[in-house]
């Protein structure tokens, strides 16, 4: 049996407090990684963003209720940072700044626009390991303990939301609530008895036809996220982790309010809190790079469908788009620069 501070036989990176040996040469390869993941982000963003809609929304918008907006944005950005930080010195011993932290979550949702529904920020994992010489596994496995927080806070939200919205939408999605609710209990799970989860998906996980070496990194990459989740059990994290994760959930919806309301749409806070969550859920679950498109027309949808007649079609249209300008390409567009100067300036990045 493997304790929370002793890695399993087979673990491809355990988990010591990196130093600064061998730095130097991850660190080039990765900053020429980051560099080309930059340049090709950067090209992504300019042939998919419209700015001609986007500056004929933002005429429309009340100024003082925009910066309210901008502020929800950069303190959720913050906080982000802030429990990036707190997981990695947990995990490592290793404290990284603010600074880079901010830095990292800003890269790493720039890198995550070009994979399936956002699903992975390499990015991150990558800048840890070129300034710091964390191990890319044991960062890997913290970013799927963060990503799994942020997921049980938007399927609980989700869900809360659903109860209050009209009931011929909720029951034509019994089978979308059902398929969360499974998500919940899951989670439920992975955190409570996490062992016993380990001992169920590695044994499925030998069962797939993968050549030896790759079940074998596969099986190494699942054992450290495991320790991971553990280490960061047995020192109370989780209950700081989730008060952050609700934090940072907080004001991401309290930005898609504020940003409806400086459009004049005054929507009731669940019935936007779902037509929000679902948007969001269906581009993941299509697997489009970043939900560009889906997330803007399925949400305007809904809106339409659950409130006709609350707003012009063409305002509710720009209010989505100027919320996901703020909280997507905004960041995407400030994340691609970033890539590209960390390979000139990656001593001003820790």
């Amino acid at each position: 049996m493997n304790t929370p501070d002793t890695p399993a036989a087979g673990t491809a990176e355990p988990l010591p407090a990196p130093g600064a040996a061998g730095r130097s040469a991850a660190g080039r390869w990765i900053s020429l990684l980051l560099l080309a993941a930059g340049v090709a982000i950067l090209g992504a963003f300019a042939a998919t963003t419209n700015f001609h809609q986007v500056g004929e929304a933002l005429r429309r918008v009340e100024v003082p209720l925009l910066c309210v907006a901008v502020a929800a944005m950069l303190a959720q950005l913050l906080l982000k940072a802030y429990r990036w930080q707190f997981m990695v010195e947990r995990l490592t011993g290793t404290r990284i700044s603010t600074r880079f932290g901010a830095i990292s979550v800003t890269s790493g949702v720039a890198a995550g626009s070009v994979t399936p529904g956002r699903s992975f920020e390499l990015a991150k994992a990558m800048m840890l390991r070129g300034s710091y010489g964390i191990p890319l596994g044991i960062s890997t496995s913290a970013m799927i303990v963060e990503r799994m927080l942020d997921m049980g806070f938007l399927v609980m939200a989700f869900l809360l939301s659903a109860a209050f919205v009209p009931g011929r939408m909720v029951l034509a999605s019994r089978v979308l609530v059902l398929t969360v609710a499974a998500i919940l209990l899951s989670f439920g799970l992975v955190v409570a008895f996490p062992q016993l989860v380990q001992g169920w998906v590695a044994a499925i996980v030998r069962r797939v036809p993968l050549p030896a070496p790759l079940l074998g990194r596969g099986l190494g990459l699942l054992d450290t996220f495991f320790i991971s989740l553990r280490r960061l059990r047995g020192q109370h994290s989780p209950w700081l982790l989730l008060m952050l994760t609700f934090v940072v959930g907080g004001l991401d919806l309290a930005r898609v309010f504020t940003v409806f309301g400086a459009m004049g749409i005054h929507l009731a806070p669940a019935l936007l809190t779902f037509a929000y969550l679902a948007a969001a859920m269906l581009g993941m679950a299509l697997l489009i790079p970043g939900g560009v498109g889906v997330t803007e027309v399925s949400m305007a949808g809904l809106i339409a469908l659950l409130a006709p007649g609350a707003a012009p079609a063409t305002v509710a249209r720009s209010a989505v788009l100027i919320d996901r300008f703020l909280s997507y390409y905004l960041l995407v567009l400030a994340g691609a620069v970033l890539l590209m100067a960390y390979h000139r300036f990656r001593h001003w990045f820790t």
